[in-house]
């Protein structure tokens, strides 16, 4: 007699739900969003300006890494393998250095085009909140370095490049470049420079995708901000050189033009050959349970209510910054 081995499917078996399914992701953004506002408040009121940076180092864990931990943590064991933690590879090199270069020199064009080069003369700040303080000396750059350009460059895309372009990636990587750029802008409270962030979101996210690593977008997103702390008096003393704004921003211009031809030309060549090694699917698949949010349009995700509570939250940042 021949014995069957099928057995039928125990209930047990059936594959578990990520809690994400039913919560928006911008209920992740809103918890940074809240946190960071709150250490907006901290900081002028509470913190001891002697112990600074170790605060911001503090802060950022708190207001990033904390929440982003706890929604990996509910969305199962297997979630942080989809987040692109790998790292990149020597042929990626060129194109995460366009990249910085590409958001070095959009950044100042867009300055320039919406508030002019006053920004030049300013000091590096984060979340338009805690201002960078270099003094020269050693101890001070190297707390400089950590607090204001490696945790904001690990934090930041952990939970925007890492996390939101991952949920939102269901529908399309367009829509994950989009919506998870357009979380990143609003979460720095500054509407001038809106246009700024919103510019630097997109490449970062482009650099993500072209790399097939979150690492590859931290490092882009660190060069930006070592050029934020330590490169603007360069740009100034330019700018003084040429004593000319049309020869400036010319310079400027055939920067932005150069890495963009360079960090195009190099995303074409990474992606044909992701192709040719068959990564050409190195994005979330969704689930059959999961269609009907996927056909929710971009009006739909952002008149969600986490989503209009994230906007909410931006707008009591301003009126804290311009008070």
């Amino acid at each position: 007699m021949k014995k069957n081995n099928s057995q039928s499917a125990k209930p047990n078996d059936a594959p578990k739900k990520s809690r994400t399914v039913f919560i928006q992701p911008t209920s992740l953004v809103l918890a940074t969003y809240i946190l960071l506002l709150l250490s907006k408040i901290i900081d002028l009121t509470l913190i001891n300006r002697e112990n600074e940076y170790y605060s911001v180092v503090i802060l950022q864990m708190m207001v990033f890494l904390l929440p982003g931990a706890i929604w990996c943590k509910f969305s199962g064991e297997k979630y942080v393998k989809n987040l692109r933690l790998r790292l990149f590879g020597a042929n990626s090199i060129v194109l995460i250095l366009a990249s910085s270069f590409l958001m070095i020199s959009g950044s100042l064009l867009l300055s320039f085009i919406f508030g002019g080069l006053d920004s030049l003369s300013q000091n590096f700040s984060l979340y338009d909140t805690f201002i960078s303080r270099d003094n020269g000396t050693v101890p001070v750059r190297l707390y400089l370095l950590v607090a204001y350009a490696v945790l904001p460059a690990i934090c930041e895309e952990f939970v925007f490049r890492g996390i939101l372009c991952h949920e939102y990636e269901r529908g399309g990587v367009t829509r994950a470049i989009v919506l998870s750029s357009l979380f990143f802008a609003l979460l720095h409270f500054n509407f001038a420079n809106l246009p700024v962030y919103l510019f630097s979101g997109i490449v970062l996210a482009m650099t993500l995708y072209a790399t097939r690593s979150l690492f590859g977008a931290m490092l882009a997103h660190f060069l930006y901000n070592i050029f934020g702390l330590f490169g603007q008096p360069y740009m100034s003393t330019l700018y003084n050189i040429t004593n000319s704004t049309k020869l400036f921003m010319f310079i400027v211009g055939f920067v932005f033009i150069a890495s963009a031809a360079i960090f195009c030309g190099e995303a074409s060549r990474l992606y044909k050959n992701h192709l040719y090694r068959g990564h050409s699917a190195d994005y979330r698949q969704p689930l059959n349970d999961e269609l009907p949010k996927i056909r929710d349009s971009y009006l739909d995700v952002i008149k969600a209510p986490s989503a209009i509570a994230c906007l909410v939250v931006y707008i009591i940042a301003l009126i804290i910054s311009w008070i």
